[in-house]
């Protein structure tokens, strides 16, 4: 049995509400939730949309890992929005579903792969920032569900989006360098996008789940912005690193943290609020609104965005310049 290795952090108020009302409920609720934890769930007994086993044939092994892993982690958010200790959060989402209509270009920039990580691992509410998935974690381990699961469901709730420097492909996987923690990871794509090296990526990285297995990569798990810039004629060429090193340099010091790692965590996962921003929509709408206002262009397997948040005549749709 796997050990999960990552910090578990005291419960928050929102999540010992649920972990009591579970305890307490016997209603058709619970019994949902109960069934999930089952070693053989028939997934799509429960949601047509929680990737089979057949399915999972078709993926790379470990990008199907966390496909599933998340789309079993959406079942159990479904289920508990309808609770009324959860209102706000659900709310919350509703109205991000409503201002964003979340799809894919030209629809909208704000692609499904990315939107469905924010609303279950980065969207928070409460003075403990309280997510979905932090919520389902505590549950799960109330129920009993098996430490694989746990693990994959920690490590999408621990991720978030960075900004990467592509360092070049071997085979099926990328070189990325996050710009501010210097981490680099041998990744595979999940939509299939291989780049050019010295591209700058804004996505969503996540490690390898279980090192035991020995496939040593880990994924980019949401569809990968690339990063431009417009020039001072009217051009818009790649973006460079020492660029977005700037910007944070600029900007981690309004996060309040002292040690910048945290700080860059903190402004990656939960963004600037409106005190020290320029948005109309501030704190967690701060990326999505980056990505509304950058967008470019796009192909099947990326999207193109170009500017600097806290710059507003960079966006070339900001409603600021």
């Amino acid at each position: 049995m796997t050990k999960i290795a990552h910090n578990q952090p005291s419960q928050g108020p929102i999540a010992q509400k649920v972990l009591s009302g579970f305890r307490k409920t016997q209603g058709k609720k619970v019994v949902d939730l109960l069934q999930f934890k089952e070693a053989q769930l028939n997934a799509e007994r429960l949601d047509k949309t929680v990737i089979s086993k057949k399915q999972m044939a078709d993926y790379d092994p470990v990008h199907a890992i966390y496909i599933s892993g998340q789309n079993r982690m959406s079942v159990f958010a479904e289920q508990l929005s309808d609770l009324p200790h959860l209102s706000k959060l659900a709310n919350s989402l509703a109205d991000a579903q409503d201002e964003y209509q979340p799809s894919y270009p030209p629809m909208s920039p704000i692609t499904n792969s990315y939107f469905s990580c924010w609303d279950l691992f980065d969207l928070t509410t409460g003075i403990k920032k309280e997510t979905f998935g932090t919520i389902t974690i505590e549950l799960c381990r109330v129920m009993g569900v098996d430490a694989h699961t746990l693990t994959v469901f920690q490590l999408l709730q621990d991720s978030r989006m960075g900004f990467y420097v592509h360092e070049g492909v071997t085979g099926k996987l990328i070189a990325l360098r996050e710009i501010m923690t210097g981490k680099r990871t041998m990744a595979f794509s999940g939509s299939g996008y291989m780049g050019e090296r010295g591209q700058i990526w804004y996505t969503r990285v996540v490690p390898e789940p279980f090192p035991e297995l020995g496939y040593g990569y880990g994924v980019v798990f949401t569809t990968p912005y690339v990063m431009l810039e417009m020039s001072e004629n009217g051009g818009i060429h790649y973006t460079t690193e020492k660029k977005w090193v700037d910007f944070f340099e600029r900007n981690l010091p309004k996060t309040n943290i002292k040690d910048p790692i945290a700080a860059y965590n903190s402004l990656m996962k939960y963004g600037l609020s409106r005190q020290q921003m320029h948005y109309p929509r501030p704190g967690m709408h701060y990326w999505n609104e980056f990505i509304f206002e950058g967008y470019v262009n796009h192909q099947s397997d990326m999207i193109l965005l170009a500017g600097y948040p806290d710059i507003a005549s960079s966006r070339p749709h900001s409603g600021l310049r």
